[in-house]
């Protein structure tokens, strides 16, 4: 098989001085600053990180940009894994998280403590409280987080996760279930470590996610884990927008309230005027039932029961009788319909004392009032069945 199928191998990552060392260096591009670095020390695949151990040559050629290599025939796993990077990065914090640590009087720190099922990354001890920081490079859910939390939670006071990267689940879970979310940043160049958060802040139109950090010195461990005037500064930007956002629900919700009263107090005086709309054609039915239409003495019906039915259903039917008895009545006066045909059908009305009667008929003008009655109980003149 040929070279261009098989591309030579670069590795830029390796530890300094041991196979076991914990501390991890990366190859630099510059080539003198390159063979400063090499100046006789020795680099190794790193055992800590799951490699082989094997000692490694630090290549610095006028082509290639400076890298290490491991010997001929190596097998190792860690040979220009995807994961090397993330692996060698992910030591370098936990190594400045821990010297930074030990620079304080009182604290200690041990890294990859086993606990129970699992294995926490830093292990702060203070003078009364115990801190556990878990440095997160890869994928990670929030129910993965949730249920290391509590593992850790059995021995740490205070578990506290710091992100490397935006993508993570668990990260964008916590940022949106509290507002804020610790990061972790590594730079090699500098070989510095800096611990920032992110945190929800408002814009003119939508929410924001804002970064602000600094380089461990400017962070403090305290029983309630990591503190620092970025954090605080951070927590009193999303208690603002969360208040904000609190009191513009309210806000809503009052409106809206307000806005249901005005909608039923309409709905109340729009009711109000159907029953005295209804009251007063009631009124005025009953009014002209106390008289005979002229020249129909003795023909023209005797009385006009009571409705039966609810108050609402009696209202409404009430009003549709008298639409109808008013207009078979003009009908009549006016000799529009013959006698013949109009007081069978008014006698018939009389006697209909269910509202649901009128409520269902609902009759628009004479003619259909008769029509229905003479659908039913045939013409004069016709004979009945």
């Amino acid at each position: 098989m040929s070279n261009e199928s098989f591309p030579e191998r670069r590795d830029i990552y390796a530890v300094l001085g041991a196979p076991d060392s914990r501390v991890p260096v990366q190859a630099p591009e510059d080539r003198k600053e390159a063979r400063r670095m090499k100046g006789g020390n020795s680099f190794y695949c790193s055992t800590a990180l799951g490699g082989c151990g094997g000692e490694l040559t630090f290549a610095i050629g006028d082509v290639n940009v400076p890298h290490f290599r491991h010997q001929a025939g190596s097998r190792c796993s860690l040979i220009s894994s995807k994961s090397q990077a993330d692996r060698y990065t992910h030591l370098a914090m936990q190594e400045a998280l821990r010297s930074w640590i030990e620079t304080m009087p009182g604290f200690s720190c041990r890294l990859e403590v086993s606990i129970e099922n699992g294995r926490t990354d830093v292990l702060v001890t203070g003078p009364s409280f115990e801190v556990a920081l878990e440095v997160q490079r890869s994928a990670l859910s929030a129910r993965n987080a949730l249920e290391r939390t509590a593992v850790y939670g059995q021995r740490a006071n205070v578990v506290q996760w710091l992100y490397a990267s935006k993508d993570i689940e668990a990260y964008k879970t916590e940022l949106a279930d509290r507002g804020w979310s610790l990061r972790i940043w590594w730079g090699w160049a500098k070989k510095e470590c800096r611990i920032g958060v992110s945190y929800e802040t408002d814009n003119e139109t939508d929410v924001e996610i804002k970064e602000i950090g600094g380089p461990l010195g400017d962070w403090e461990v305290t029983a309630r884990g990591l503190a620092s005037a970025h954090l605080r500064k951070a927590k009193e930007a999303v208690e603002r927008r969360r208040a904000a956002e609190r009191e513009r629900q309210q806000q809503e919700a009052e409106d809206a309230r307000l806005r249901e009263e005005a909608k039923k107090a309409r709905e109340v005086e729009v009711r109000k005027r159907r029953i005295e709309e209804q009251k007063a054609s009631r009124a005025a039915l009953l009014e002209a039932l106390k008289h005979t239409p002229e020249g129909l003495e003795n023909r023209w019906p005797s009385s006009w029961p009571q409705l039966r039915g609810s108050p609402s259903q009696v209202a409404w039917a009430e009003s549709i009788r008298a639409r109808a008895v008013a207009l078979l009545r003009e009908e009549l006066v006016e000799e529009w319909l013959p006698e013949a045909r109009g007081v069978p059908v008014a006698l018939w009305l009389a006697i209909q004392s269910s509202a649901s009667f009128w409520i269902n008929c609902r009759f628009k003008d004479t003619l259909a009032i008769v029509q229905t009655y003479e659908h039913q109980f045939g013409s004069p003149g016709q004979s009945r069945r």
